[in-house]
């Protein structure tokens, strides 16, 4: 089920997103002074829809404009780039005549009253955000900390607002514009709820959302644990599919010298990359060969699988005593639980929720150090305890807790509500789209001569109605 965002909802974000710029510039103590301010050129009507006239000028229009800027230069993309500043100004246009439409329909349904109390909320919200851009500006600019004195913060206050007003900002040209866009959200929250007003969502909805999400998540993941690995635990992904093979392990980490770790691992990588370069080393030695006069290069020392050996050796030797108490302790009966509490080092471990589950490990887990996976793989039972484990990160002994079930995950009643959630909100999101794609396919919008150079043609509006993004040029290097 296709998800479709609507670029109207970023308006959602309109007052944050609206001065990520002063954010981002009070952060950064290198940001250039602000250009001076130039006399503006005579606006230009770009079009009308339903009578209202749209200016190169008008708010929403330079709203648009500067968010897909910022959006596209925080991504790296040429933003001199003739062919993306069209597009922009294109989409922009489509997105402002999007928000007339809007406001001029929410008007004729009574939606676009606001109370004097709610509009008093806004401006002491917006005044608020104010004095706090101007904090962050004397902070970072102008180096004021707690411990400044009066007539320093009085000082940097004065520069701060010089500043802000160099960018075009006063305390009451902000506020404005942060309440109109308070006023744009509310708008389009009350027109949603219009739109979407009856909708619901049939249980058999819910099964066949969930039974199709599953289906994608197994054709992705059945056979492709790593990816299974990355999408959900690197980036959040939800997954309703679980491949075959995994298991709970749970263990104690035993710290050890940093000195005794750090030399067997430096051997570790050595060996290893002796290992790998043999094919190499013996092309190499092949070639020397046959050119009696060429000079050999100096090697350094051999690493040998000994010498390996006898640094895991020290490692292991140097918690043996532990390693004896530990395991004295649950032979005697101590559980391991309460073992991981007494001596384990692990953050991880130390989450009662964790440790009831246990770490979930594959054979092809690629989250984990190697030796820890390849010693958890090797138990061969429920309940089985590992001889002590040398990893990057110490010593461990692991515990076999449970097998993971594998296969597409049951449908419980928790779930089917976030799904149920889920739908609504895909199909309220689904109406308010069709409900404004009606009301831009009934109005009447002309555009000037000016404005045809902004007129996204009507294939790319249909296409991108959801506008996620202009169309651009890689991002540059």
């Amino acid at each position: 089920m296709k998800k479709r965002l609507i670029s109207l909802l970023l308006a959602l974000c309109l007052t944050a997103v609206s001065f990520a710029a002063l954010a981002e510039a009070a952060e950064n103590t290198e940001t250039a002074e602000p250009a001076e301010v130039t006399e503006a050129a005579e606006p230009q009507l770009l079009a009308t829809i339903n009578g209202t006239e749209i200016y190169d000028n008008d708010s929403d229009l330079q709203y648009w404009i500067s968010y897909y800027m910022y959006q596209l230069s925080s991504s790296g993309y040429d933003t001199t780039n003739p062919d993306l500043l069209s597009d922009v100004n294109k989409y922009s246009l489509y997105n402002t005549l999007n928000f007339a439409v809007l406001r001029q329909k929410a008007s004729e349904l009574g939606l676009a009253d606001f109370t004097d109390e709610e509009i008093a909320a806004m401006e002491a919200e917006a005044r608020e955000s104010w004095t706090s851009v101007l904090e962050n500006y004397e902070t970072n600019y102008f180096s004021i900390t707690d411990e400044s004195s009066e007539e320093d913060r009085t000082a940097a206050r004065a520069d701060a607002l010089a500043m802000l007003e160099g960018m075009g900002y006063t305390e009451e040209s902000y506020v404005a514009e942060m309440v109109d866009g308070s006023v744009t959200n509310e708008l389009i929250g009350r027109v949603q709820k219009y739109a979407s007003e009856g909708l619901a969502v049939t249980d058999d909805e819910v099964v066949a959302y969930y039974d199709e999400l599953a289906q994608e998540d197994e054709e992705q993941f059945k056979e492709d644990v790593s990816s299974y690995e990355f999408m959900t635990q690197y980036y959040g992904q939800d997954s309703y599919y679980v491949p075959e093979g995994y298991r709970g392990i749970v263990h104690i980490l035993l710290k050890v010298d940093q000195e005794l770790l750090d030399a067997w691992k430096d051997l570790t990588a050595r060996f290893e990359e002796q290992q790998a370069d043999t094919a190499e080393d013996g092309a190499d030695t092949a070639e020397a060969t046959a050119d009696p006069e060429a000079t050999p290069e100096p090697t350094e020392e051999p690493v040998t699988q000994d010498m390996v050996d006898a640094a895991r050796k020290a490692i292991l030797d140097s918690v043996s005593a532990t390693v004896d108490e530990i395991m004295a302790k649950y032979n005697e009966g101590t559980s391991f639980e309460d073992l991981i509490r007494e001596y384990g080092t692990d953050p991880g471990m130390q989450d009662e929720a964790t440790v009831a589950e246990g770490y979930h490990i594959h054979p092809d887990s690629i989250l984990y150090d190697s030796d820890f996976v390849k010693g958890a793989m090797g138990l061969e039972k429920i309940g089985d305890v590992s001889e002590p484990i040398v990893s990057q990160f110490g010593v461990h002994i692991l515990q076999y807790l449970k097998d993971i079930p594998g296969g597409v995950m049951e449908l419980t009643d928790s779930l089917k509500e976030e799904l149920r959630d889920a739908l609504l909100q895909e199909k309220q999101q689904d109406a308010f789209t069709s409900l404004l794609d009606q009301w831009m396919a009934e109005s009447d919008i002309q555009y000037t001569e000016a404005g045809e150079a902004w007129k996204l043609d009507e294939d790319a509006a249909a296409e991108d109605a959801a506008a996620e993004e202009p169309a651009a040029e890689e991002p540059a290097e």
